[in-house]
């Protein structure tokens, strides 16, 4: 045999876990940081590829659709066939694909090419934690889990600055090829020092109706979620892809209690634990994005702040997580992660409370308590409801468990956009609406003038506050020359006052309505979570239901 050289002669027995960590944390920061990167490089992409607002949300929703899609399908390969292998499919994919994406001559490209990095992040992400739970051993799983989860709010952190850099000092397609070195390193580093590993327990899932059912129904449903804030909870076809989703998820529930070899045990549900970690993910995950994307357009619509600003705003709690995470992972293995849950979910809600004193004129300072509450709040999440996750089935199905949690953390962030949006959207609507000051444009000399000026201000949150200063907005109407002039000139210093004050306060009446609501629903799940989750390890596979087939297999042996 050859003798290995390289990195790879590095390892061994007592470190091998390390340095499979390392690899799968290469990985997992690549795929965080491109997603947030592009976020900052929107108004750029837009001018550039003439793309349209719905153009736009696809390059986000594209890479989210199959992402979420696609995770449990690609945990469950990576069980069956070997969890590096597919790793390292995923890492080539989205780095390939980076690359083409950087290149992008059309707006239509570019989305077809997120979906494509939307499938090798459903690799990345779900196969990182099992490999991460294949290489240590229950007790020191929280630990390593806390790690991983630093190296992902690292990339969420630097997301809106390195992105804001790339966009302001080179051009968007630097977004993107950024990734290749990134790439290549994870690649090397995981090709020479993870270890294969794969489901050993001889209850691999082999059920294809199984994978494309799950797949269906949560494109389905995500889809659904995307565009409910476009189209309308009620419009017929999100009505559709709702009831679909139901539909096909029975039918994925009926298929899996009646195959030998389930895509998805559904023993796992049993498990209490299981089920309330994954309860926390899909909140916790729909409580961050909902005040993520307020707080983005508070401090750049409202205080005037810009993208790499806004990303530096952000930075003190991700220092405090960056800090905390570690060693909350270590507590993990020593308390157990149902106190440590509940314990960072009731203070997260606190932190999400402290909003609440954010304002119109309030300063940063303000604002500096609650985003280092939410941080220490947080930082008693992620290890532990991961490490929960984990600890609750054999280590065989890690893969598919990891992905089970990954998909629902997905459908949160898409249900926490699509509802708190529709939730402070009309209540901006209504206060804009009824402003004093709008009102009294309304009943002026110029308000049939301004009234698609008022119409287009008063649509949705993304308009209110100093947007009204930017000459461009008014592009958007679609007026004639005649009629341009005509609001540009009624558009007087102290009409621009007025609607950008109205928008603001309206602003905030909307971002205090989203901030409640997610307050409240944290709360109560975390006192759900207390009474669900459990601090006990799965070391072997339960024995697994009699399925119908086996009934029947039965009975023709006794005949």
């Amino acid at each position: 045999m050859a003798a290995r050289t390289g990195l790879s002669s590095r390892v061994n027995d007592g470190n091998a876990k390390w340095y499979t960590l390392g690899a799968a944390c290469f990985g997992l920061f690549m795929a965080i940081l491109d997603n947030l990167v592009v976020n900052i490089a929107m108004p750029t992409i837009a001018r550039d590829l003439d793309a349209n607002t719905s153009q736009l949300q696809w390059i986000v929703s594209a890479y989210t659709l199959v992402f979420a899609s696609l995770q449990i399908t690609a945990g469950g390969l990576g069980d069956r066939f070997g969890r590096k292998r597919w790793f390292l499919t995923g890492l080539t994919l989205f780095t390939l694909t980076s690359l083409a994406a950087a290149f992008s001559q059309s707006i239509e490209m570019l989305i077809a090419l997120r979906a494509l990095q939307g499938l090798g992040a459903a690799f990345i992400m779900p196969l990182s934690l099992s490999l991460i739970s294949a290489a240590f051993p229950p007790e020191e799983r929280g630990k390593a889990v806390g790690i991983w989860g630093a190296i992902s709010v690292s990339g969420i952190a630097l997301g809106p600055i390195v992105g804001g850099a790339l966009v302001q000092y080179a051009s968007w397609h630097w977004v993107f090829l950024i990734n290749i070195p990134i790439g290549i390193v994870a690649l090397f580093v995981a090709s020479a020092v993870v270890r294969e590993s794969r489901d050993e327990s001889g209850t691999v899932a082999t059920d294809i109706p199984g994978t494309i059912l799950i797949t269906a129904g949560i494109a389905s449903l995500t889809w659904g979620l995307i565009e409910a804030g476009n189209r309308g909870w009620t419009d017929g076809l999100i009505l559709t892809a709702f009831t679909a989703a139901a539909a096909i998820t029975a039918a994925f529930i009926w298929v899996e209690a009646h195959t030998e070899r389930p895509m998805i045990p559904l023993r796992f549900f049993r498990s209490s634990t299981f089920t309330g970690a994954n309860i926390d993910s899909f909140m916790i995950a729909f409580l961050i994005t909902g005040v993520s994307f307020f707080m983005t357009l508070y401090q750049q619509n409202i205080h005037g702040f810009s993208a790499m600003r806004t990303g530096l705003a952000l930075l003190p709690m991700v220092v405090v997580m960056m800090v905390m995470s570690p060693i909350s992972g270590t507590l993990t293995g020593k308390m157990g992660p149902r106190r440590l849950i509940t314990f960072g979910m009731l203070v997260t809600g606190l932190g999400t409370f402290l909003m609440l004193l954010t304002g119109v004129n309030a300063s940063y300072w303000m604002i500096l308590p609650s985003f280092i509450v939410m941080g220490f709040g947080m930082s008693f999440i992620w290890a532990p409801m991961t490490t929960a996750v984990l600890n609750s089935v054999e280590s065989e199905k890690s893969g598919v468990a990891s992905a089970v949690n990954g998909a629902l953390r997905e459908i949160g962030t898409a249900f926490g956009v699509a509802l708190l949006g529709t939730l402070a959207s009309r209540a901006y609507q209504a206060d804009f609406r009824t402003a004093q000051q709008v009102e009294g444009i309304r009943n002026g000399s110029s308000g049939g003038i301004l009234s698609p000026v008022l119409g287009l201000i008063g649509s949705g949150m993304a308009f209110g506050g100093r947007v009204i200063e930017d000459p461009r907005i008014i592009g958007q109407l679609g007026l004639s020359g005649d009629q341009l002039a005509q609001v540009q000139q009624a558009l007087t210093p102290a009409v621009i006052a007025d609607i950008r004050q109205a928008s603001a306060e309206a602003f905030m009446v909307g971002m205090d309505r989203a901030i409640i609501f997610s307050s409240v629903g944290i709360v109560f799940v975390s006192i759900l979570s207390y009474f669900l989750i459990k601090d006990s390890v799965v070391e072997k596979a339960e024995a697994e239901p009699v399925t119908l087939p086996e009934r029947e297999m039965a009975a023709n042996a006794a005949d």
